[in-house]
């Protein structure tokens, strides 16, 4: 197994990559960086990698921002001293999560976590999985809720919305959840031809839109079969796209 780590505290780096070795000792560790801009480098040279290790605060910046960048081609265990970060290490390659100060338990779980993902992947599923990356297409979010981390499917996703300073996802049961992502990121990570970035508030699901209305000055108004906080208008610039997306369906 080829291993990355990226982590910005020299003793911490090679501490992991020797538990790492001693856990598993075929384990090959390929490279240890320390910072985003390091990282995005050696990914660029597209390294064979089954596994990376990643700090989440590295000398520059945040590991999460490495994904906004480059594909990380492969699974990633989250090491840190922070648990505040749990949810958004799911919703990129993250498979497990791992609190420093870290033992060979902890690292212990996580390898077994990946070898087991592994197994239960067929071939045909990995295929599936890796098209799904490279299109940048996600099947489901994970919610923080009540202490609790939920997987909302795509399918059940009435729209997106931005209050305020945060985002939010509301089911078909009206029910909304913060998402640390923005309405342009949301846009492609999902399937253009089932949600539609109505305007700079709405992104919404075709298959929760009830009908569409005429509005004054050439717009139209969107009624949707869930609530919403606000009512969805598309600008006459947007209005015929709109139908046109209504409409190839």
């Amino acid at each position: 197994m080829k291993i990355l780590i990226a982590e910005d505290e020299p003793r911490t780096a090679i501490d992991l990559a020797n538990t790492i070795k001693e856990v598993e000792p075929a384990t090959e560790i390929v490279k240890i960086t320390d910072s985003v801009e390091g990282t995005l480098a050696f990914l660029g040279k597209k390294p064979t990698l089954d596994l990376a290790f990643f700090d989440i605060q590295l000398a520059d910046g945040l590991s999460f921002d490495i994904f906004k960048e480059a594909e990380v081609p492969c699974p990633v265990v989250f090491c840190t001293a922070f648990d505040d970060y749990a949810l958004q290490a799911f919703q990129t390659n993250g498979v497990a999560y791992i609190l420093k100060p870290f033992d060979e338990k902890s690292v212990r779980s996580a390898l077994d976590k990946v070898q087991a993902l592994d197994q239960f992947f067929s071939s045909e599923k990995i295929g599936q999985v890796a098209e799904q990356l490279h299109h940048g297409k996600k099947s489901s979010f994970l919610v923080s809720f009540q202490g609790k981390f939920l997987p909302v499917s795509v399918k059940d996703v009435a729209f997106f919305t931005v209050l305020g300073e945060n985002n939010w996802l509301y089911n078909f049961k009206g029910e909304s959840f913060h998402v640390p992502h923005t309405l342009e990121e949301l846009e492609g990570m999902l399937d253009g031809q089932q949600f539609y970035r109505a305007n700079r508030q709405y992104l919404v699901n075709f298959d929760a839109v009830h009908h569409v209305e005429n509005h004054f000055a050439r717009k139209l108004a969107v009624k949707l079969t869930v609530k919403t906080p606000d009512p969805i208008i598309v600008s006459k610039a947007k209005a015929s796209d709109f139908l046109k997306w209504m409409n190839e369906r």
